[in-house]
């Protein structure tokens, strides 16, 4: 049960006076201290407390209370205490009392620019220190930056989704995204890191405080590009023209797709806004400072996979050899180069950015007649019936499957024949829930 207002934590240090907010699994109470303070007290709901979820979500408690212990800053708020014991856990953090961004937006309406830039600033200082720790927040949002009452002092609230990380390394990190303010990399479990990450969330966020508008999410950009249409994003200088021509690139800049496009960290973006300093500009990529990067965007991979080899092999025809390029590439995305194999959860795992691009790239060069997307089309025609759809697709004939040598390798295949890593029947389930998950 949720506490009351009276409720009383450790013999009456603390007394619950109401609940300031919740989400999924955490909930935050206002309480007094036994010296008459307020402070914020945050722990975990309910249904997180269940025997399913509660070691789980006590670990990501413990890991709030690790960062916030090391990243102290004027900007960040501070915790006084971390209390795990046996059926709960809870922070006993500083009262920021004031108005998030968030609310502050929706009252007044777009900010004037020197307002945005001035919060933004402060909360990119602080999160410099949290990369500086080893840390990413992954959560960056207005409703997670509140302004000080009768003060212009921006505070950063909400470690929840705190993550150690190493610069530029593959990593697995629990899937999270705030539509609209998350990077594309945080929807795959394992992709590359980065402080590129909350660049963007940074980069959203001033979009939303200048414009009143969420800018449209990644998935729904990566999904556009997939399909060679439209980038949905529409710039914030278009939604108000009081943006500065400066501003508005940094905050484009800062929303790139793809990590390797964006400025490597929040330094770089704060210089690019006009808020850093001469001293940044040394560590600042050309194609960044010029404008306009003119190199060709390579295909998109979560985890910087080279899908060079595959186009070129498809570009020439050679079927056989891009099928095989497929299950490799397939392998090395999930890590287990070692094995050689994948396995179920593997799959379940795939970061769908480069289940997209391998996707994408079958079916450009072979005038959508073969990809995961159009297999998945048969799957859902012949509802799910894995040998009707074998038999739709060519890899099985009379009731007989085939050998991988008999497969036919050549542009007179059957529609959906290749790639052929599907034919694994018992993968074949879970391969089509992920590319449907993958909205392919």
């Amino acid at each position: 049960m949720a506490w009351k207002p009276g409720h009383a934590l450790q013999n009456g240090r603390y007394v619950i006076e109401k609940v300031l907010g919740s989400g999924g699994f955490g909930i935050t109470y206002l309480a007094k201290d036994n010296r008459g303070h307020s402070v914020a007290i945050k722990t975990l709901t309910p249904k997180a407390r269940s025997p399913r979820e509660f070691a789980e979500q006590k670990q990501a408690f413990l890991n709030e209370a690790e960062c916030l212990a090391q990243c102290t800053h004027p900007s960040i708020v501070r915790v006084a205490e971390v209390v795990p014991d046996d059926s709960s856990c809870y922070l006993v953090m500083e009262y920021v009392e004031g108005t998030d961004l968030a609310t502050l937006v929706e009252t007044k309406g777009a900010l004037p620019e020197w307002e945005a830039l001035f919060y933004i600033h402060q909360i990119g200082d602080a999160i410099g220190l949290v990369h500086d720790r080893g840390f990413l927040h992954r959560d960056i949002k207005p409703l997670n930056i509140i302004v000080r009452k009768n003060r212009s002092d921006a505070v950063l609230i909400d470690f929840g989704f705190a993550h150690s990380f190493s610069q530029d390394r593959v990593e697995v990190h629990p899937e999270y995204g705030s539509r609209g303010f998350a990077p594309l990399e945080q929807y795959d479990l394992r992709s590359r890191r980065g402080a590129y990450s909350d660049v963007y969330s940074l980069a959203a966020t001033l979009y939303a405080l200048l414009t009143t508008e969420v800018p449209a999410s990644a998935t729904s950009r990566d999904r556009a590009r997939m399909k060679d249409a439209t980038d949905p994003l529409v710039p914030p200088q278009e939604l108000n023209p009081h943006i500065s021509d400066r501003v508005n690139a940094a905050i484009l800049k800062g929303l790139a797709l793809d990590p390797e496009h964006r400025p490597q960290s929040v330094k770089q973006w704060l210089y690019l806004l006009g808020t850093g300093t001469d001293a940044d500009r040394a560590f600042m990529p050309p194609e960044l400072l010029s404008g306009v990067d003119s190199s060709p965007t390579p295909p998109a991979s979560a985890v910087g996979m080279d899908y060079s080899t595959l186009r070129d092999r498809l570009a020439a025809g050679e079927w056989q050899a891009a099928d095989r390029e497929t299950e490799a590439l397939m392998v090395r995305v999930c890590g287990r180069e070692a094995d050689g194999k994948i396995n179920i959860q593997d799959l379940k795992n795939f970061p769908c950015r480069d289940l997209r691009t391998i996707d994408k790239l079958w079916r450009e060069y072979s005038d959508n007649r073969f990809g995961f997307s159009v297999q998945r089309q048969i799957w859902k025609a012949v509802e799910k019936n894995y040998e009707a759809f074998s038999d739709r697709v060519g890899w099985r004939q009379g009731q007989s499957w085939l050998p991988y040598g008999k497969l036919t390798f050549d542009s007179s295949a059957p529609e959906g024949h290749l790639p052929s890593w599907g034919r694994r029947g018992r993968f074949w389930p879970t391969l089509a829930a992920k590319i449907r998950d993958c909205s392919l």
